[in-house]
């Protein structure tokens, strides 16, 4: 399922608006007047021409300070966090100037650079603790932790400092999507070439008990079906089998760094039942360092044959998200599964992306990835299990931001694949969306669908999947 995007082009016109509004007052000489045209295009909605006069400008007029600021501003509201430091940067006087410090902390906190933007922000906000910029950052920084009420005092000085203020509403609708709880109905449906189909209807909730503690609960019925004559029927010859499947758990933050999460349960099938169970920590080293670790039991639900084997796994993964500058971010996963039926399996996955496009409304990442995954056996019981797989791609993101409450996300590869049963190399696409209306309001409706040339786990070449769901933030 294609995962969304977060919409930071439409969110960050929340913080244009108090950049701008924290400026100085500019004389109008001729030098300033094109500032003065660049903020009135900005106010129109001529984001992309703005930026233009003030890039145009800022290379004619080096020394203009009041102009570099503005570039600034611009660059952090498209999402270009690099090149709006590095704007900010080239005048080491500019960057040093309180109005160039509160820049700095605002495009890092926007940027998830969260102890960069602490240590920047740390004596502005020693210097002026109702301020409006050095609140408005610390609350971006602190609610992208895994403690995301910590940022609620500081939304609360910004309404005091700019009661009414569309700035101050649209950080206070921002951060109130991190720190409510929710819940969401879900349903999604997947098929492949194989003619195997699997219908996942899901509820699914969180619940805040405070700024550290969350309570979690997911019930579903869901159903794996497969065609009359197939391989993948049920041992008894069933077309379909239904799966009964519930879990509560919790979500504990020990401080703003860590969170770790556990949940237990139980699905049950005709005949046969088995407990449901995960566990995660996931640890934010550093900036550019995010470690995870996670256990599950679950079954091994591929086909109806699998399941009326009664085949569930034991799945480890370690997850590694590098970002080492603000431009690049890097995954590594690597995952071992232990299968009821003796079998195993190793499976890493590599992924590196750099942000190429940031313009307004729309944010573009470009990278690669490669896969390899191995079993030791292929039992043939119902699921793809090659000795040696093998995938290769490029890789697309987009992201579009529609409006300030809705956005589009597009992700596509192209690549090739191979296990040992292949003759050759084979075509490995894949193209997926996903449209989000409500980002920020307390309903949202998500609709994503997906297709795959990939190998599928029943071993299929071909794959479809559609879904949608309906949350409620409270």
């Amino acid at each position: 399922m294609a995962q969304v995007m977060p919409p930071m082009a439409t969110a960050l016109a929340a913080a244009l608006a108090v950049l701008l509004a924290a400026a100085p007052a500019h004389a109008q000489d001729a030098a300033e007047a094109v500032d003065a045209q660049a903020r009135a295009r900005m106010g129109m909605g001529d984001a992309r021409g703005a930026l233009q006069l003030m890039r145009d400008h800022v290379a004619a007029r080096p020394d203009d300070r009041d102009a570099r600021l503005d570039l600034v501003r611009y660059l952090t509201w498209n999402g270009d966090f690099a090149a709006a430091r590095a704007v900010l940067l080239a005048d080491p006087a500019v960057a040093d100037s309180p109005e160039g410090r509160e820049l700095h902390a605002n495009l890092l906190a926007w940027a998830g650079r969260i102890d960069e933007a602490q240590a920047v922000n740390a004596p502005l906000l020693a210097a002026d603790p109702d301020g409006l910029m050095p609140n408005y950052t610390q609350a971006i920084a602190l609610r992208q932790t895994a403690q995301p009420g910590l940022a609620l005092p500081h939304v609360s000085a910004v309404e005091n400092a700019r009661p009414g203020g569309k700035d101050a509403i649209d950080l206070a609708r921002g951060t109130r999507v991190r720190t409510q709880s929710f819940v969401t109905a879900e349903y999604v449906r997947s098929d492949d070439s194989d003619d195997l189909v699997a219908s996942r209807p899901t509820l699914r909730g969180e619940f805040v008990m405070n700024d550290a503690l969350r309570l979690t609960a997911e019930a579903g019925r869901w159903r794996h079906s497969a065609p009359a004559g197939s391989p993948f029927l049920a041992v008894d010859g069933d077309r379909s089998i239904d799966q009964d499947r519930g879990l509560v758990g919790l979500r504990y933050a020990p401080s703003p760094r860590t969170e770790l999460s556990a949940a237990v349960g139980h699905s049950s099938i005709d005949g046969d039942s088995t407990p449901l169970w995960r566990a995660a920590v996931d640890h934010r080293a550093s900036d550019s360092i995010r470690l995870g670790v996670s256990v599950d039991h679950d079954w091994h639900a591929v086909s109806p044959r699998a399941l009326s084997l009664g085949i569930d796994r034991t799945a480890t993964s370690a997850q590694l998200h590098w970002t080492p500058d603000l431009r690049w971010t890097g995954d590594l996963v690597l995952r071992h599964e232990d299968y009821a039926d003796g079998n195993d399996s190793v499976e890493w996955t590599a992924a590196m992306r750099r942000a190429v496009l940031r313009n307004p409304g729309l944010m573009l990442d470009l990278g690669a990835m490669v896969q390899h995954l191995s079993h030791d056996e292929n039992l043939g019981n119902g699921y793809y299990a090659p000795d040696r797989y093998r995938r290769y791609g490029l890789t697309a993101n987009a992201y579009f931001g529609l409006s300030d409450d809705v956005g589009l996300s597009l992700q596509g590869a192209l690549g090739r694949q191979r296990d040992e049963s292949f003759t050759s190399w084979r075509r490995a696409n894949d193209i997926s969306a996903a449209l989000v209306f409500g980002i920020h309001s307390p309903w949202q409706f998500l609709v994503h669908a997906g297709y795959s040339e990939r190998v599928q786990m029943s071993g299929a070449y071909e794959g479809h999947s559609w879904g949608m769901a309906l949350t409620r933030r409270f």
